[in-house]
């Protein structure tokens, strides 16, 4: 035997000295508490990675919301400089030679267009500035002198190679020292002569406040190569390892950054008629992201671990009713064996057992009234066995009632009933099923005796057996009864003659069959000949034709009969009796070829009995 082998056959030792109550406890574990331990486990990490996932497309999102904010902004500035660009007005007064400085001063305070725009558009718009080419000097808001050491900046250098396109940098206020994007283009008359430089600055906090208020790594990052915000100290390497990865534009980017594992975001702009690239990027670390899921996850499924406490609390409370209401029974019953005279009024005071008037309460009465029962059942037997002259029928007879009475139906019925609701409340539905099926089948069989019964309940107590063996055989076998149910109800037979034969079919034709069984059970009713033939035929192991004829010579034997045949032959025997030799069964069959019964009844209309 292999080591797995011994290990569970050792705990199948162990399981068998266990009390009730250390079984129950054993079931709620391993099929209770870990099925919901193991779906926490499950929910908790498929939620962990949901919080993962939408952590990330939150990112996503706010970096995506940020760049079309920032881009909305450097489309409006390029508009504003499209307007300005071709205004007469601006035109005229930038062409203009002024004889004295005064005259000059008076027409830019009137040129209002600019500080109207900056109005307009205050929260994107931080100034908006023309320098000019002139010999006079000029400075105030909007028009400053185009100097010397202006031309030799490098933003105005990169202006005038653009010769009249917008060009984009990033440059620091000397008044507030925060860096900003601001649009610069060289202005032109209609005959391409330059008459200034154009520059409209957005504000700073678009761009930088947006860093800074990030809780995790964030920067701004010009051509991939020069930082333009950061919330921390990057360095060079830092920035080019960073946009190297960023380059690949896979989905989900992970990179180890400093030493931690980092959930990589990006967003680039790109501003219109400039070849300049502007990319935030957020670097979030792992154990950020897990710490964070984590606890939204917990928080998740708080709400299910308390209902499992509470479950827990629950079963075991019941756990302990349950098993103390046993021990009860376990007692009272006790009682009723020591005290076989006791009256049912006064069993119920034993152990306890009447504190509840429930289903074991129910079992311990019935039981109180079942041994009573017995006793004047095995008196009676007695009484019948002494009687030898009684003709064999009649034997027969008093066998087949004395068997229907050993149990009391009112107790079977009550203990069957009681299954039926626990399983109903456990919700197990199929043991529900069952427990009604058997409690029809054994009124059925109870209340039987000699008297005719239709065609149509004969089948219905067939079809309840074998429901209740589907049960158990499952695909194994599949059994058919076919019978016209509104002709068969016309006609009457004696009760409990087909189930024995689809008993035998089930348990020595086809119990060791893996799969492919089959039973049919057939009804034919002959009115020309007035006769009912009723088929069993199943396609199981069969038998020899030695064993084939030795069971239908047993069938008319009834003092040597094969006790492993009696229920067939006591069919066999009932049918001859009340219906004469005429009727009855016969047998067909074959090695591995199944077996076919047929029985020969006559044909009575339920009107004429």
């Amino acid at each position: 035997m292999s080591r797995i082998g011994k290990i569970i056959q050792k705990i199948k030792e162990a399981a068998k000295g266990l009390k009730f109550r250390e079984r129950m406890i054993l079931l709620y574990v391993l099929f209770g508490i870990l099925p919901f331990l193991a779906a926490y486990v499950i929910i908790f990490q498929s939620t962990n990675r949901n919080m993962v996932e939408q952590m990330r497309q939150s990112e996503i999102r706010k970096l995506a919301a940020q760049a079309e904010q920032i881009t909305g902004s450097i489309d409006l500035a390029t508009e504003l400089s499209e307007r300005l660009y071709y205004d007469n007005e601006q035109e005229k007064i930038t062409l203009k030679r002024y004889s004295n400085t005064e005259d000059m001063v008076v027409d830019y305070r009137e040129f209002d267009l600019l500080s109207e725009y900056i109005k307009t558009y205050y929260r994107d718009i931080m100034s908006i500035c023309i320098y000019l080419d002139t010999d006079r000097r000029v400075d105030n808001l909007y028009f400053k002198k185009l100097t010397d050491a202006i031309r030799q900046r490098p933003w105005y250098i990169s202006t005038v190679k653009m010769q009249g396109q917008p060009c984009w940098t990033y440059l620091t206020n000397t008044m507030t020292t925060h860096r900003g994007l601001r649009l610069t283009r060289t202005m032109y008359t209609q005959d391409r002569t330059e008459v200034g430089i154009l520059s409209i600055a957005l504000k700073a906090e678009l761009t930088e406040d947006f860093i800074m208020e990030q809780d995790h790594y964030a920067v701004m990052i010009h051509n991939g190569t020069s930082k333009v915000h950061a919330n921390f100290d990057i360095t060079a390497d830092e920035m080019e390892e960073i946009m190297a990865t960023a380059h690949t534009r896979e989905e989900n980017l992970w990179v180890n950054f400093r030493g931690e594992r980092c959930m990589l975001n990006f967003s680039s702009i790109r501003p219109r008629y400039s070849f300049d690239e502007y990319t935030i990027v957020t670097l979030i670390p792992y154990n950020d992201i897990v710490s964070q899921a984590r606890g939204d996850a917990l928080v998740s499924i708080t709400p299910a671990i308390i209902a499992t406490v509470i479950m827990i609390i629950a079963i075991g409370v019941l756990n302990d009713w349950f098993n103390g209401r046993l021990l009860a029974l376990k007692n009272a019953m006790h009682y009723v064996v020591e005290n076989k005279e006791a009256a049912d009024n006064t069993a119920v005071e034993v152990a306890g057992i009447g504190d509840a008037r429930d289903e074991i309460w129910e079992i311990y009465r019935d039981l109180n009234y079942m041994v009573r029962e017995m006793q004047t059942l095995t008196e009676t037997a007695n009484r019948e066995r002494l009687q030898k002259e009684q003709l064999h029928s009649r034997q027969r007879d008093v066998e087949f009632k004395m068997l229907a009475a050993q149990i009391n139906p009112h107790f079977l019925y009550n203990t069957l009933e009681t299954i039926r609701m626990l399983a109903l409340i456990d919700q197990e539905k199929e043991i529900a099923d069952i427990s009604v099926m058997l409690t029809k089948l054994l009124r059925g069989s109870l209340d039987a005796g000699q008297e005719l019964r239709t065609l149509a309940w004969e089948m219905d107590l067939v079809e309840c057996y074998i429901r209740i063996q589907s049960y158990r055989f499952g695909d194994r076998i599949v059994a058919e009864v076919i019978y016209d149910k509104e002709e068969c109800a016309r006609y009457v037979t004696l009760p409990l003659i087909v189930q024995p034969f689809v008993e035998n079919a089930y348990v020595h034709a086809m119990e060791d069959m893996e799969s492919g069984g089959k039973i049919v059970v057939r009804v034919r009713i002959d009115e020309a000949e007035s006769l009912v033939r009723l088929y069993i035929e199943d396609n199981g192991a069969g038998m020899s034709r030695e064993k084939q004829e030795d069971v239908n010579r047993n069938l008319n034997d009834f003092e040597n009969l094969d006790r492993s045949h009696i229920g067939i032959a006591n069919v066999n025997q009932r049918i001859k009796l009340r219906f004469g030799e005429a009727y009855g069964v016969t047998l067909e069959s074959g090695q591995n070829k199944g077996t076919k019964v047929e029985i020969l009844l006559p044909l009575i209309r339920e009107e004429n009995i």
